[in-house]
């Protein structure tokens, strides 16, 4: 009788531990999960920004190279 006990606690045991170790990875999952969108939130947001501001880039060094080609053009007439 007490090798059965001994035997059901062992199980108990076992089993109970193997929960919280699927649990624990479980949570850990879910944070990794958490970690990956929050990270690929962030991602967006810098990619978003770097559009706006490449663009205003864009559009000044476009006005500025048309002001150096007419100032180019221009020192050829004189």
């Amino acid at each position: 009788m007490l090798a059965r006990l001994k035997s059901r606690v062992y199980l108990w045991t076992a089993g109970l531990m193997s929960l919280v170790a699927r649990r624990a990875v479980g949570t850990a999952r879910s944070q990794r999960g958490a970690t990956t969108a929050e990270y690929a939130l962030v991602l967006a947001l810098v990619a978003i920004a770097l559009i706006g501001v490449l663009g205003q880039l864009g559009q000044a060094l476009d006005m500025r190279l048309d002001e150096i080609i007419d100032q180019i053009s221009g020192a050829g007439k004189e």
